[in-house]
């Protein structure tokens, strides 16, 4: 039976040392690594130096994403619930057109310096940060503009009468 080998433990060879958990109820926890394991930390050693850059721009490529993304909702959201709001919800699409393209930016100069072996990495961080600070204020001014066009008055229906 499955729940009666679980509590038993198991023997697994190198290079992982398991402990085993104290039942919790019927059920016992998962298997952990013990922290005196002599191979539980990572091998950085191992890891390739453009890995980095690597994942940095796949970041910056999803940002871009996000933004698009986000410029496309606020623009339909434009279009149908928040068809009476006021200008000001015009922000979050500014906004979160702005992040695509400083991401986009950030992704073409962190390309440019490596082909060109000039340091990036601060560059870099710095497109980032301000990328995502723009998405977070679009989603903000988004959410504050869905809110309060929920908070405000319904418009007073208009009466039609039906002429032959």
């Amino acid at each position: 039976m499955l729940l009666a080998r679980s509590c038993e433990t198991r023997h697994v060879e190198r290079p992982f040392r398991f402990v085993q958990e104290p039942p919790l109820g019927r059920f016992s926890l998962p298997l952990r690594r013990s922290a005196d394991d002599a191979d539980y930390d990572d091998r950085t050693a191992d890891v390739s130096a453009d890995l980095a850059y690597e994942l940095k721009s796949k970041m910056f490529d999803q940002i871009a994403n996000v933004g698009i993304a986000g410029t496309g909702l606020a623009v339909t959201l434009i279009g149908s619930t928040l068809r009476d709001a006021s200008p000001a919800v015009w922000l979050s699409v500014v906004l979160f057109a702005g992040a695509a393209f400083t991401a986009i930016g950030g992704n073409q100069k962190l390309v440019d310096s490596l082909s060109k072996r000039q340091p990036c990495l601060q560059r870099s961080k710095r497109d980032m940060g301000i990328a995502t600070m723009l998405l977070g204020i679009a989603v903000g001014s988004l959410s504050m503009s869905v809110y309060l066009e929920g908070q405000r008055e319904p418009a007073p229906a208009t009466k039609v009468s039906a002429q032959q």
